[in-house]
């Protein structure tokens, strides 16, 4: 399972309606504070324990109704997994979910944006976290090396309900436009903000241990705890059974450095507009506004009133891990999408033509056509992207909610369009629980085989 302690718990804003949500951020091995106070323990390990090079992951859990949450065993094992192979992982709660705040939605719009912001969040603090300061001089020890890849890997994954949110998502392109160049004061704001902040206090705590191992000062040793508790607090029981609190005066100090970022952003963006970032702080009407109408003012707005895009942050490849995918009439159950066909905005007056409206750009150039079903689903766009990323999709041939027979026709359809990324791995005597005989210890394998083939690069970059 995962370590008792996360190296990160706090709390983000849902780009859907600004909502808190639990989060928690695992960093693998190399950047272990322990490890970093033993240089040569550190070398010994493989390549990818000991050299960080920005792989990411975000697992998604099952259904919060019935008691689904972060602490879910087989979020714990996928994501233990892939800590293990040293990715720094995330793991976050949906509206609804323990100590999140809200109730889960019956289409799962708000999830998918939950899901978004978790993306976003992870995307930019895997950008920000440098603690190895990538200037330092090059007769540094090898083991502070920090090369990286051309393009770093973040895998989206989700177990259950969590898959089915994964699956929803749009393009990885399409989830980071939204915090490109956000509206300051906007929730997408907020969270890329956050993401710095955060990134940026680790950066302080793990450079000043490597300086203590490299110049070592007689008398003197690095902070032993270097967990950092920001905007929840939490009791480890020995029943993993998690109590979650509030702390005020942590919520308040990463606001203070949000808003540090934003002014300091602000002054340097009116300098000059080749800043890397940039933020302001906007008088209270305008904090009021909802994202929609953020949204259509942000072209007016002037250029300091916007945090820009960061010109040097690397893109990442998309992978997608599902387990237990939910397909069939189970699907549209967990969205409640089958009352869609009951409710009244979809009754339609006799003599009034119930022809579908054409696609294609409207009158004022914007583009009809969507990839969101009128239930709410995404269709086009999320196959789509399974096929042209690696995907692998894990489940059991005796699961209670999804009989087989579906998820292998669901799979065959995908794995037969040309050029196809995505493979299943079917387990035989495995459930939805994972919890007969060795089944788990077979998921775990597969997870990690195919989180140790991206590493390798044998799955390719990205079509």
């Amino acid at each position: 399972m995962l370590p008792e302690t996360p190296t990160l718990v706090f709390t983000l804003p849902s780009i859907h309606d600004g909502l808190p949500l639990d989060c928690r951020v695992y960093h693998p091995k190399s950047l272990d504070p322990e490890l970093l106070k033993n240089p040569q323990v550190l070398e010994e390990l493989p390549t990818p324990l000991r050299l960080w090079r920005k792989h990411a992951a975000v697992v998604a859990h099952p259904y919060a109704p019935l008691g689904g949450c972060y602490n879910d065993p087989v979020v714990g094992i996928a994501a233990r997994t892939l800590l293990d192979l040293g990715y720094l992982v995330m793991t976050f709660n949906f509206r609804g979910a323990s100590g999140s705040a809200g109730r889960t939605s019956w289409t799962a719009k708000a999830e998918r944006a939950d899901y978004m912001s978790a993306v976003g969040f992870l995307s930019y603090y895997a950008h920000f976290l440098d603690p190895f300061c990538r200037s330092a001089p090059a007769d540094i020890e090898s083991a502070w090396e920090t090369s990286t890849p051309d393009i770093p890997i973040l895998i989206m994954a989700g177990y259950s309900y969590g898959s089915m949110v994964t699956t929803q998502l749009p393009s990885l392109p399409t989830i980071l436009t939204k915090f490109d160049a956000p509206i300051c004061l906007s929730h997408a704001a907020e969270i890329r903000l956050r993401a710095q902040h955060l990134a940026e206090g680790q950066n302080k705590i793990l450079s000043r241990i490597r300086a203590a191992v490299i110049t070592p000062q007689s008398g003197r040793s690095p902070r032993k705890s270097l967990g950092l508790r920001v905007g929840g607090e939490e009791e480890i029981r020995p029943s993993h059974e998690y109590k979650r609190g509030f702390s005020f005066d942590a919520e308040d100090k990463i606001r203070k450095g949000v808003a540090d970022l934003m002014a300091k952003a602000r002054k340097g963006n009116k300098r000059s507009h080749s800043s890397n970032y940039t933020s302001t702080l906007h008088n209270g009407e305008q904090s009021r506004l909802g994202e929609q109408t953020r949204d259509e003012q942000h072209k007016q707005l002037p250029v300091h009133e916007c945090l820009l895009p960061i010109p040097d942050r690397m893109p990442a490849s998309p992978a997608y891990l599902l387990i237990s995918p939910l397909q069939g009439p189970i699907k549209n159950l967990a969205t409640m999408s089958f009352l869609a066909a009951f409710s009244p905005s979809s009754w339609k007056p006799s003599g009034r033509s119930s022809s579908p409206k054409p696609s294609g750009p409207d009158p004022q150039g914007r583009d009809t056509k969507s990839s969101v079903q009128p239930d709410g689903l995404v269709s086009d766009e999320a196959d789509d992207k399974l096929t042209r990323n690696p995907t692998l999709a894990v489940y059991g041939d005796r699961d209670i909610f999804v009989a087989a027979r579906k998820i292998r026709e669901w799979a065959s359809r995908l794995d037969r369009v040309p050029g196809s990324r995505f493979r299943a791995h079917e387990v035989s005597g495995a459930g939805h629980f994972w919890n007969e005989g060795d089944v788990a210890y077979t998921m775990r394998d597969a997870v990690r085989t195919f989180g140790r083939e991206l590493l390798e690069g044998t799955r390719g970059p990205t079509v």
